[in-house]
């Protein structure tokens, strides 16, 4: 019989010093919003970087190469993330709380040693490594997340956990605005060691949710996300993943390095292009974050996991033709590209405010690490492919919005697995 923990219940623990809801809520949030500016920096500094490194490396800094090997790179780092799914194994065995703290520890280091790369291939490395350390802070944060507060708000605070990731793009882009020129590429990296300071706060703040540790002596293998029961469910969450991941990482993300390569074309100084890449960002960010505001309203109001799933898939998918083929690949309008990216970002990267409610949902309290883990880990396996795809599509188009315009079909290879997921709307969260 499935044990469920109430809000009361949870209230209790917090009550009694056990949980905090409110400190897990700010430590996890943060942790996202560093890991969201972690992540996004490379979008801004992708042109500055390769100019250097792969000079440095013997290939020439062409708009095609820096294209190509920018798309490579990006698969690079999203590898890294597909294979962080032991993270989430770790995290159901070993505690949510000290996972979370080496995820952070891990890609907070190898994101500033990327500032003293010499070469493509020492860039390319850390970046991995950098990724793997990403990875893991989905598999044990937002469990963490989802057994530390009261079911009265859970989903509400759960959506409201993405909002850190657009927060944390916002910082990148604001960062990139302002200082981008004088800090250069270096030092933007240097500036991913800052999550390491949440470390000391998490390990003295933070204590472990009681319902990993009311299971420990039936630990399920890894094996029991297969069984008979739970695979349809494992592989429907992955698939879902698969496809969101590489419509972002596809789509949005190269929004500022379409409008730079575009600047740059017409005579822009390199600076100015720079600066209008990170406004690109900010305002795409915008709609990321009133998307990641408003999903907990919206799949109350809808009372549907799955459909709210169909409306951001679908709106996905309109949002990157318009906003890539038409506007750009065929009205050659930038100013109308850039009113359409806060569309873009809604729906694109607010859709995983959806997944941050729903897929810790889908599994039980002894898998529900692994089990976000892994489908996210192998989301970003189908993920990685995307940026190397778009960067050598555009090198053999010459255009970046038809090759991520072809690619926002995914949107619609991903209906099907949204009929195979669990409903979970209206049910409290199962032990």
């Amino acid at each position: 019989m499935t044990e469920i923990v109430t809000g009361a219940g949870v209230a209790l623990l917090a009550d009694t010093g056990a949980v905090s809801p409110r400190k897990v809520f700010w430590a996890t949030w943060f942790g996202w919003m560093l890991d969201g500016f972690d992540s996004s920096m490379y979008s801004y500094i992708l042109v500055g970087a390769l100019s250097e490194l792969l000079p440095a490396s013997g290939i020439e800094a062409s708009r095609a190469n820096i294209g190509l090997y920018g798309g490579l790179l990006f698969s690079i780092f999203m590898l890294g993330w597909a294979c962080s799914m032991v993270w989430g194994w770790a995290a159901d065995r070993y505690g949510r709380v000290r996972i979370m703290c080496w995820t952070v520890l891990v890609y907070s280091v190898f994101t500033a040693l990327c500032g003293l790369s010499t070469g493509i291939i020492m860039f390319g490395l850390f970046r991995f490594v950098a990724g793997f350390g990403i990875g893991g802070e989905w598999a044990a944060g937002t469990p963490l997340l989802h057994e530390s507060v009261p079911e009265s708000s859970r989903v509400r605070l759960a959506g409201w956990l993405h909002t850190a990731t657009p927060t944390g793009l916002f910082l990148a882009a604001l960062v990139t605005l302002i200082g981008g020129s004088m800090l250069g590429w270096r030092g933007m990296f240097f500036l991913g060691i800052l999550p390491a300071l949440l470390i000391a706060y998490l390990r003295s703040n933070i204590p472990e949710p009681q319902r990993p540790r009311s299971s420990e002596a039936t630990k399920p293998k890894f094996s029991a996300l297969f069984a008979k029961g739970q695979a349809r469910t494992t592989w429907a969450a992955a698939s879902m993943m698969a496809c969101i991941i590489f419509g972002l990482w596809s789509s949005n993300f190269w929004a500022p390095t379409v409008v730079i390569t575009k600047l740059v074309a017409t005579g822009a100084t390199q600076a100015h292009a720079l600066q209008m890449g990170a406004v690109a960002g900010l305002i795409t960010n915008v709609g990321t974050l009133i998307g990641c505001l408003l999903m907990p309203w919206i799949t109350g109001r809808l009372g549907s996991r799955r459909w709210t799933a169909v409306l951001f898939f679908v709106g996905s998918l309109l949002s990157v033709v318009v906003s890539y083929e038409l506007a750009i690949e065929r009205l050659n309008d930038l100013t109308l590209f850039l009113i359409l990216l806060p569309i873009l970002g809604f729906f694109t990267n607010g859709v995983f405010g959806l997944f941050t409610i729903w897929l810790p949902e889908m599994f039980p309290s002894a898998l529900r690490g692994a089990g976000s883990g892994f489908s996210f880990s192998m989301g970003r396996v189908l993920g990685a492919a995307g940026p190397t795809l778009i960067g050598a599509l555009a090198a053999l188009t010459g255009s970046y919005p038809l090759a991520i315009s072809l690619l926002s079909m995914i949107y619609i290879i991903g209906l099907p697995f949204i009929a195979m997921a669990p409903e979970t709307a209206n049910q409290p969260l199962a032990r």
